[in-house]
Parts: structure tokens; C-alpha cells; sequence
């Protein structure tokens, strides 16, 4: 069986061409708080994160840097899908509902992870960047659409795959 689903892989999905997948992914505030921490070694600017994730696309970031005393709480409103149509790899885009000025002062003494842009009060996410290999990479051609929903405690990714 191992045989059969590597050679399927290898081949590129190619045997399953026509194949279309919609599925629901809900991703836990835990597991996004394990993302970003992972997301943040080796950044010297910020020491920690932690994500909480309210309803509406509301998710708010108490943010630990080593560039001011006290922990910064940023509220953002995550766009309702990710863009694939992006020029180089999908984004996630989030509107800053606080803070704004800090926010751009973290973007001006490049404290922000890499893959992660400031453009005024809208915050963008490159998940090619966070993808580290070719075939990770690979798989996004698979993505169609991806929308974003939220409830306490929880991403909710309505994503459409595809294989041409």
C-alpha cells in the first residue's frame, strides 16, 4: 500500500487527475500558538506570542519583544480568504484594528519574522516562505481557494483542491 500512495505522490497526483477535494480544517489556537513559536526562533526582536482567536475573523496577539518593557496586545481582522493569486506564493492579509503605530515601528527596525510585512495597517503573511522544500511548495498548485472563518478558540479553513 506504501508502494501504490508513494507512486502516486511521485508522479505528481497525476493518476488522480480530475480529483476535486473540499474539506473544512479547523486549526486550534494551540496549534497556531506551536506555528508562530516555531515561526520565531532565531528572531531577536521578538521574544514570544501568543494568539487568541475570537469570532467574526477577529484574532488578537499579545506580543513580548525585546525592544520595549511591556507586552504589546494587537487586534487584527483577518481577510475572509487567502490570496493565491498573489505574485510569488499565498497570502494571508490582516487589518490592524490597534496599535498601528507600533505595528509600524516594529516593520521600521525590521523586528517582524521573515515573511511577514507591514503595508500600513494591513499586516501580510507569505506562507511560501514558511514552506521548506520544493514539494511542500509543490502541493500549492493543488490549492484552488482557501476562505478563512473564525470562532473562540478556532481557525476554520474552508479550502478547494484541485488536480489538474
Amino acid at each position: 500500500m506504501d508502494k501504490i500512495f508513494q507512486k502516486i505522490i511521485n508522479n505528481n497526483f497525476s493518476d488522480l487527475k480530475g480529483i476535486t477535494v473540499d474539506a473544512s480544517v479547523p486549526v486550534p489556537q494551540a496549534l497556531i500558538n506551536e506555528l508562530i513559536e516555531a515561526s520565531l526562533k532565531g528572531n531577536k526582536s521578538i521574544t514570544s506570542v501568543r494568539a487568541s482567536v475570537h469570532p467574526q475573523n477577529r484574532v488578537s496577539l499579545d506580543v513580548k519583544t525585546s525592544l520595549l518593557p511591556w507586552t504589546l496586545n494587537l487586534k487584527l481582522r483577518l481577510d475572509t480568504s487567502i490570496d493565491l493569486a498573489s505574485y510569488s506564493s499565498p497570502k494571508i492579509r490582516a487589518w490592524m484594528e490597534n496599535n498601528r503605530l507600533l505595528g509600524s515601528l516594529g516593520s521600521l527596525f525590521n523586528a517582524l519574522p521573515e515573511g511577514i510585512r507591514l503595508y500600513g495597517d494591513q499586516v501580510v503573511i507569505d506562507l511560501g516562505s514558511f514552506l521548506r522544500t520544493a514539494e511542500q511548495k509543490k502541493y500549492l498548485d493543488f490549492v484552488k481557494s482557501v476562505n478563512i472563518r473564525t470562532e473562540e478558540g478556532r481557525l476554520l479553513l474552508d479550502v478547494k483542491l484541485e488536480v489538474d
